[in-house]
């Protein structure tokens, strides 16, 4: 049984704009101005562990889903990043934007045989600047990060489809087999 579409976006070539190339131009040009308005809204960016920043990526991450209609407490939201920290060993790095020494954007991500693998993201909505925050923290930053370690892939996951192919993802089936019985082992 197919379950639906997963996102993945292939990396050629060794930098950003190798990534572009195969993007249609008036994309290309689209891309290319999202991430000016990102670099003119003056955010500083920092690459940290998610150990580092919990507590303000997880207030972030509880905007996000309330904002999408599900009822995110910040403290729940923080523990849980601690707790995906700790079961990784602290190996994720999470990408951020700040504006006023403050948080206002985040981007955890994974790396791992190739592929960074993004999990979530959180913003302060009052605080943004209206420069495709979006797009440059969930996309073309980790793109970049892709690039700088080596990866090949940035994995997207299943839903936003059309905004992830614009942007340069392909899609593949996920599948599950049903009526599959687990061993457990016993008879």
């Amino acid at each position: 049984m197919q379950l639906g579409q997963d996102a993945r976006i292939p990396l050629p070539g060794s930098r950003f704009e190798d990534s572009l190339a195969g993007l249609p131009s008036k994309r290309r040009v689209a891309i290319r101005r999202e991430r000016r308005a990102s670099t003119e809204a003056g955010y500083e960016l920092r690459t940290l562990r998610r150990s580092e920043c919990a507590d303000s990526a997880g207030a972030l991450l509880a905007q996000l889903q309330q904002r999408h209609g599900h009822a995110a407490d910040p403290g729940v939201m923080a523990r849980l990043l601690r707790d995906q920290a700790d079961g990784m060993a602290d190996s994720g790095v999470v990408l951020a934007a700040y504006a006023d020494g403050r948080m206002v954007a985040f981007s955890p991500s994974y790396r791992h045989a190739g592929t960074v693998w993004l999990r979530a993201t959180g913003y302060d909505y009052a605080r943004l600047r209206g420069a495709h925050e979006y797009f440059n923290l969930f996309y073309y930053l980790p793109i970049e990060d892709a690039y700088a370690h080596g990866a090949t892939t940035l994995h997207r996951g299943m839903e936003s489809l059309r905004a992830k192919t614009l942007r340069g993802a392909v899609t593949s089936p996920l599948w599950a087999i049903e009526g599959a019985r687990a061993d457990t082992g016993t008879d």
